[in-house]
């Protein structure tokens, strides 16, 4: 049953994946496009708009979730990316196209905290750590396929295939069940154990996780008020939270799938075709998160996640150290294997950092709580996005390498002391952790 909702709530992330990975086909193909009025100096605006409206959805996503219900989120998220390829499909000028991206961005921006709460909610602790990777890997497999499409289709016959799928998502969405922990939150008891029992089946663990969240919801509201915002439980997760979006950005990976025929081609100095380049990135990724799903097994998820941004590290000041010191053209092969572990790297910090959010927040705050901490993440990613081509002009990739290396291996000392262990543990338990003032590292 609970693969059901996972293929449901998969799909709107792989529809998401279709806007984040359209710039990076959208821009070379409307410089050549004759019938559409291109402007080489809005090009900038047409990527990095989506991170710009994400920022603004994630906090309402994140109330409207905790108000109306985690399937509600999927089915608004649903119309909305529908709402957004008709808008892009017949843009006729620059203003429209943009008006579309911005509202895309809504539907992608919400699509974390909604997809994350809603899997998190409704998987057993020892399943948990597997369905909140899925998300990350739906999202990478629309990213690829984006790039694929757009590569051989043009631009507005690619949003016409993207309303199709859309519109079939849409669809599935509408079987989705709510999540027993919002139903039981709102007082909807027999409701929230008949979802409770349809997820996770009957056994003795099952039954222990009911009894506690039972016993736990008569001691508590579902209405959160601004005491609890500046509450010490809610603050130190926010915390954390925001290191873990700062690490998730500022490595670089996700403002590449913006630019990546450009950046990825400037780096390899033109020796290999950019379009061969780029999906291969988008290739390596999806293999990566594949990976990242196997490892998760034997591998506790926080020392994993810090392993991986201690590589991702060592991969990016090696970018440095080549991009100084070697002739690209003579040693293409090191650039390349360079560049494959950079993107190894950088991708697992990413899927990993986001599986971290929902589990992070109390029931009550879960909403707010992912919904503001993706809003970080994805302010971060628009300040990224959007200077990134003014910064690569003036400093060069050797430079931004850099940048993403040094801000990468500090946020990931400090996280080494603060990121709590989650694996194995029920959400409430992780909540009265927090509650008792006593993280554990």
């Amino acid at each position: 049953m609970l693969l059901t909702a996972i293929t449901a709530s998969g799909w709107l992330s792989l529809t998401a994946g279709f806007a984040v990975g359209y710039s990076a086909v959208l821009l070379p193909d409307l410089e050549k496009d004759e019938n559409f009025p291109y402007d080489d100096n809005l090009a900038s605006w047409i990527a990095s708009i989506i991170p710009l409206s994400m920022i603004i959805s994630c906090v309402c996503a994140g109330s409207f979730i905790d108000r109306f219900g985690r399937k509600a989120g999927h089915i608004i998220l649903g119309v909305l990316s529908i709402l957004s390829w008709l808008v892009i499909a017949f843009s006729t000028n620059i203003t429209l196209l943009l008006i579309g991206r911005f509202v895309s961005g809504f539907a992608v921006g919400s699509n974390r905290p909604v997809t994350l709460v809603y899997l998190g909610e409704n998987t057993s602790p020892k399943y948990r750590c597997f369905s909140l990777l899925c998300p990350s890997l739906s999202l990478s497999t629309g990213i690829l396929l984006s790039h694929i499409i757009g590569g051989y289709i043009s631009w507005r016959i690619s949003s016409y295939i993207y309303i199709a799928v859309n519109i079939l998502c849409l669809i599935s969405l509408f079987f989705l069940k709510e999540t027993p922990l919002w139903l039981i939150s709102k007082g909807k008891i027999d409701e929230g154990i008949k979802s409770f029992l349809w997820f996770r089946g009957k056994g003795s663990e099952a039954e222990t996780e009911l009894k506690l969240v039972l016993q736990r919801q008569n001691e508590k509201t579902d209405k959160y008020l601004y005491k609890d915002v500046f509450n010490i439980a809610f603050i130190k997760p926010f915390c954390t939270a925001i290191l873990l979006a700062i690490v998730t950005q500022f490595n670089g990976v996700n403002s590449i799938t913006f630019y990546a025929k450009e950046i990825l081609g400037n780096t390899v100095n033109g020796e290999i075709d950019p379009f061969i380049l780029m999906v291969m990135f988008d290739i390596i990724r999806l293999l990566t998160f594949i990976l990242i799903f196997c490892c998760n097994k034997y591998i506790p998820r926080k020392i994993l996640f810090l392993g991986v941004n201690f590589c991702c590290c060592f991969s990016l000041f090696g970018l440095v150290a080549f991009l100084s010191l070697m002739n690209v053209s003579e040693y293409i092969w090191l650039a390349v294997t360079l560049i494959i572990l950079y993107t190894v790297f950088g991708s697992s910090i990413v899927v990993l950092a986001w599986t971290f959010i929902p589990e992070l927040f109390s029931n009550n705050l879960r909403g707010l709580g992912s919904g503001l901490s993706a809003s970080m993440s994805f302010l971060l990613l628009f300040v990224c996005v959007k200077i990134s081509p003014g910064f690569i002009a003036n400093y060069g990739e050797i430079y931004m390498y850099a940048c993403f290396g040094g801000i990468t291996v500090a946020t990931t000392i400090i996280l080494c002391f603060i990121l709590p262990k989650t694996n194995g543990r029920t959400l409430q338990d992780i909540e009265d952790t927090y509650k008792n003032n006593n993280t554990a590292v």
